[in-house]
């Protein structure tokens, strides 16, 4: 029987246990970041609500609302439980265009810009994105196997896919 620990906004979860999921529901614009250590099957997954905390983070808001602030969190996390930077996998999704603006409103989309955000976190660590489900205009669900190292997305309305 598996322990399934929901990821709710701007929260980092990690886990180790056997038979823990990481879930990350419900991901519109938000992105579902998921880093993964093989070897000592310890895995991180944060629910990422915004793209930078520039100017924003408050000392009372947590880590993992911004994809600036949660990718060096989330390997602080993993490397004192002994993750190994050179095993990790990292794949993540979500980042939809949940509202139909103007072209050339990008601004206004913040599923890409989280994306993009991510990505750029993940390169300032040193660290390489294996795979990705991100964009589109449909939320999806997004889970870690701890115990298998299985990541799996499920769009709204389809069949969940390991990704």
């Amino acid at each position: 029987m598996s322990n399934v620990i929901n990821i709710g906004m701007s929260q980092i979860e990690i886990a180790s246990k056997p038979g823990t999921v990481l879930v990350a529901p419900s991901l519109g614009s938000c992105i579902g970041l998921a880093i993964y250590d093989p070897v000592s099957k310890i895995g991180a997954m944060a629910h990422i609500v915004l793209p930078d905390s520039a100017k924003i983070l408050k000392p009372t808001e947590s880590c993992g609302k911004y994809a600036d602030t949660a990718v060096p969190e989330m390997l602080k996390k993993l490397f004192s439980e002994g993750a190994n930077k050179n095993k990790l996998i990292i794949k993540m999704a979500g980042g939809a265009q949940m509202f139909n603006f103007e072209k050339g409103a990008n601004v206004l989309n913040i599923g890409l810009r989280n994306t993009l955000a991510v990505k750029t976190a993940l390169t300032k660590e040193g660290l390489t994105l294996i795979k990705s489900d991100t964009g589109g205009n449909k939320g999806r669900t997004f889970k870690l196997d701890v115990q298998t190292g299985v990541f799996s997305v499920k769009l709204i309305g389809q069949n969940e896919i390991e990704l």
